[in-house]
């Protein structure tokens, strides 16, 4: 039977006052009534107990008379009020609408004869967060009137439910958004800009913030940000405060971004209405934010950042969306390390890393963009290339830290003369490029290079408190005269350069003959490594004769290069080229090996050897591995290092005084005898020739030809030979070509002579056959 059958029974009458007669009509007649009354009342005991077992909360309401004639268990539960209660409250208190309303809308759905549609509502509770209610109503007639059954299930559950979905929805939409940003974008001002946009749009966030770590400040700077205003922004500058200000353990004043960054895991605040903050309770709440997180980002297990998002919905942030959002700022963080280590590349590829200039790629670059303004100018063009000189003395008697210094010094004074960096590159280890992008008629470079040179010679640059003035020379091209390209214009003003060094001008402008001089000595430069993997080089020795005995009591080994194109050559056609590309240190080990197998060789063969001096080139001798290439050559038989004399000469030593004593104490400790050679020219003081650690000090050539001329040479002479004999130093005197000469070296108690007199270099077999098998040669024997 349904609700409407149960409304339409009649209530029976009240029985009689007086009972009738057991079989009379009337009696039959007041039974059934009261066996339909009974029968009433049965079934809707049965009903009223079924709309106790549903779960639903079940409201029947009179419309003509608007009461609640009836409410269930359910609706009692959800109220949290007793059936009389909620009765009389009546459906206006229960639904919190007026009278008139509620009369409106049950007519309506009279009228309509069908349920209405479901209404959900928010209704707020004491005790708990706001439960999700789903209303529905159905008209049954009742009679003449009728009663509005009015279902209310909670939804809750269902709600939320649903809104995780949303929520999830919205989240994996921002990360599809930022990953798919992440594989296009390049910089990280767009990385950042457009991730805090994508959490806006995609991700549905109000407010989104990334801010990096600055490691020199030590604070926490905003990058990017959307939906926050100027004066939320500044409030959260001071709420990041310090990095260094972070305590140790966390506490009450530790703000969220710390946290984060300190612990590196998210930080949530799921309320922020609970939040102390004025920024936050003022600013963010009324811009509708109720929830908040703050991720790290993390790269190499260092924190170096950090990605904030507000949400409206309170309760936002659980483990799902945390999931995710962990999982963006990790994918965060490795975009913000791939672009930093990619542009750390791109600068490497193009600027210098010690002075900050350009590069030479840059530079060339830079020099075809200024070419291509000449040609649609029709002006002219200059590039510098400028060597900055002593550097190599520097860098090696200070060590390379204070060369490097220099060289910042430098590239900071010539921009700052410049006035414009993007004109100027580092292109080697002592060269600069510069460019000046225009030339007019009536331009005078020369004076320009001579004010230039000059004021670059008188600024003081200070390295370890020490004070340094240093020149330069340069090499100038210009275009188009010199070159139609950038590549063409640098390396005619490298060919300028190199020209300027070897005849001792301050700078030279570009003329063609110098390029065929630098293609002759590319090409020189490959025979020699040619020559050196073929074994064409040979040791050439001249005798060095005893002043007093005429005796043979040494040797000089000079190497020569047998070429198998054009003969014999000599050193001085090709040791500059040797010490350039640096092939000196092989050439120079293999003459110390040769000479020490040869000495060996005479030993074993029953000759008389006699010590063998070589000479050493001022970049053997500043080579950090320079002594244990000793030790290696003269390790193969004990009696090697006694055949072994080095020669070095004087201004190398002078270079560097103090490492000069270190690495020749450690020569000589291997038994191996030094001399000085050239000596006089080097400018040597009396108190640190004392202090070398040398066996023999040797007379230059000119101070022996000038000795003949004058009584100043004389006197010069016979003071170096006093000089060395009361530092108990031996002194050869080398050059000799004339009797008189060695007469007066002789009379001046000379040690030793070589020269021209006695014999030229010799090859090792026709040194043999004269001097090791036979009488030592007198002077002005045929010998020569």
């Amino acid at each position: 039977m349904t609700s409407a059958r149960l409304d339409r029974v009649k209530t029976s009458a009240s029985l009689p006052a007086s009972s009738p007669d057991a079989d009379s009509p009337e009696l039959a007649r007041w039974r059934e009534r009261d066996d339909a009354r009974q029968s009433q009342s049965s079934f809707q005991a049965v009903i009223l107990k079924a709309l106790d077992a549903t779960t639903d909360a079940i409201y029947l309401v009179d419309r003509n008379r608007m009461q609640i004639v009836h409410v269930n268990d359910a609706a009692c539960r959800m109220q949290g009020l007793t059936r009389e209660a909620l009765i009389a409250r009546g459906p206006m208190g229960s639904l919190n609408t007026s009278r008139a309303e509620l009369e409106q809308i049950y007519d309506r759905i009279i009228e309509d004869g069908v349920p209405a549609k479901p209404l959900e509502m928010l209704r707020p509770r004491n005790d708990a967060p706001p439960a999700w209610l789903e209303l529905r109503r159905h008209p049954v007639q009742s009679g003449d009137g009728w009663l509005i059954v009015t279902w209310v299930r909670d939804i809750t559950e269902t709600k939320q439910a649903q809104n995780r979905i949303v929520y999830l929805n919205r989240v994996y939409a921002m990360l599809s958004g930022i990953n798919s940003l992440i594989v296009r974008v390049d910089n990280c001002d767009e990385l950042f800009d457009s991730a805090v946009r994508i959490a806006a749009t995609e991700g549905g966030f109000p407010m989104a913030l990334i801010a990096m770590v600055d490691p020199k400040l030590k604070n926490i700077v905003p990058m990017a940000s959307f939906g926050m205003s100027d004066l939320l922004l500044d409030g959260l500058k001071k709420r990041f405060g310090s990095m260094e200000a972070f305590p140790e353990k966390p506490g009450a004043s530790e703000i969220m971004t710390q946290r984060a960054l300190r612990e590196q895991k998210p930080m949530v605040n799921n309320d922020l209405k609970a939040d102390s903050s004025p920024i936050f309770t003022q600013s963010m709440l009324q811009a509708g934010v109720r929830a908040m997180v703050v991720l790290p980002l993390i790269i190499a297990q260092k924190s170096v950042g950090i990605l904030a998002l507000h949400a409206r919905e309170a309760d936002f942030f659980q483990d799902e969306e945390l999931k995710l959002l962990t999982e963006l700022a990790s994918d965060v963080a490795f975009a913000v390390d791939h672009i930093k280590k990619q542009e750390r590349l791109n600068y490497l590829a193009y600027y210098d890393v010690l002075t900050g200039l350009a590069n030479r790629s840059l530079f060339l670059e830079r020099v075809a963009q200024h070419i291509h303004s000449a040609q649609a100018e029709g002006h002219q063009l200059a590039v510098y290339l400028i060597d900055v000189e002593r550097f190599k003395n520097i860098n090696d008697s200070l060590g390379q830290s204070a060369g490097d210094e220099l060289l910042r010094q430098i590239a900071r004074w010539i921009t700052q003369t410049l006035g414009d960096a993007s004109l100027l590159a580092r292109v080697g280890s002592n060269h600069f490029a510069m460019v000046r992008p225009a030339v007019r008629p009536g331009d005078n470079l020369e004076d320009l290079i001579e004010a230039q040179l000059g004021n670059f010679s008188e600024h003081p640059f200070h390295i370890e408190d020490a004070v340094f003035r240093i020149t330069f020379k340069a090499g100038v091209a210009l275009f188009p005269a010199d070159g139609a390209d950038a590549d063409s214009l640098l390396k005619n003003a490298e060919a300028a350069l190199k020209r300027a060094k070897v005849i001792g001008e301050r700078y030279l402008f570009y003329t063609k003959t110098m390029t065929s001089r630098v293609a002759g000595k590319v090409t020189l430069e490959n025979e020699l490594r040619q020559a050196l993997a073929n074994g064409e080089f040979v040791l050439h020795y001249q005798p060095k004769m005893n002043t007093s005995s005429a005796k043979l009591c040494g040797a000089e080994a000079l190497i020569r290069w047998n070429n198998p194109r054009t003969g014999l050559m000599p050193p001085g056609n090709f040791i500059p080229v040797l010490e350039e590309t640096g092939l000196i240190h092989e050439v120079g080990r293999w003459a110390m090996r040769q000479a020490i197998a040869d000495f060996l060789h005479w030993r074993a063969s029953g000759l008389t050897p006699v010590r063998i001096a070589v000479n050493v080139s001022p970049l053997q001798l500043r080579r950090r591995g320079f002594i244990e290439e000793i030790s290696q050559v003269i390790g193969i038989d004990s009696a090697a290092g006694g055949g072994l004399e080095l020669e070095i000469t004087e201004g190398v030593l002078m270079a560097d005084v103090k490492h000069s004593i270190a690495s020749l104490t450690a020569i000589r400790a291997l038994g191996v005898c030094i001399a000085i050679d050239d000596f006089g020219t080097g400018f040597s003081s009396l108190a640190y020739l004392a202090k070398l650690p040398v066996d023999t000090l040797k007379i230059d050539q000119s101070f022996v030809v000038e000795m003949t001329t004058g009584a100043q040479g004389l006197a010069l002479v016979s003071t170096i030979i006093n000089l060395a004999h009361a530092l108990k130093l031996k002194v050869v005197a080398e050059g000799v070509e004339t009797e008189e000469q060695s007469r007066l070296l002789g009379l001046l108690g000379c040690d030793e002579m070589q020269g021209f007199l006695f014999s030229k270099a010799l090859p090792r077999d026709i040194f043999e056959t004269t001097y090791l098998t036979a009488a030592p040669v007198k002077a002005g024997s045929s010998a020569v």
